[in-house]
């Protein structure tokens, strides 16, 4: 039997990070990525859902000014997290983002994933300054999906991003 998760390869970049002490409004997790990196991550869960307990690990771009820059907040980054660990889990209900050593673990499953694919979508097209919560607690940090910037985000690098 064909393992389509096991096929897969990341294209494009996509940036994760959230702000060491930010204010109120951008709490919580902050993604963006590039139309390729956006494809590929939409192309990940698809292939994953409604099939067996699965993962896979991606590359994450450094966050540079230019994609900093755009939520409008310019707080220090908390950290650089390289690689994410993305869990499908068909029974979970919720998405969840841990901090495991210096990457990020991603577990989600059910319609939860398919808002996550379709936030990337919006992303993928130019859309952004959407948030969503990751599960129904509401006192749980959003997450927050935004536009790339209009320039090349490989060509400046954020010196507050360590």
């Amino acid at each position: 039997m064909r393992d389509f998760v096991s096929e897969w390869r990341q294209q494009g970049q996509l940036f994760v990070w959230r702000y060491r002490q930010p204010r109120q409004a951008y709490r919580g997790w902050h993604f963006t990525g590039d139309p390729a990196g956006c494809r590929s991550m939409r192309n990940l869960i698809d292939r994953m859902v409604g099939g067996a307990p699965c993962h896979r690990t991606l590359e994450l771009a450094r966050v540079t000014q230019a994609v900093h820059e755009v939520p409008g907040f310019l707080g220090p980054i908390d950290r650089h997290h390289p690689r994410l660990r993305v869990e499908y889990r068909p029974d979970a209900t919720e998405l969840r983002l841990e901090v495991e050593g210096d990457r990020l673990t991603m577990a989600a499953g059910g319609p939860a994933f398919s808002k996550l694919g379709a936030a990337f979508a919006s992303v993928e097209i130019g859309g952004g300054d959407l948030g969503m919560r990751p599960s129904d607690d509401r006192k749980a940090d959003p997450w927050w999906f935004w536009w790339m910037p209009r320039t090349d985000p490989a060509i400046t690098y954020d010196k507050r991003t360590r």
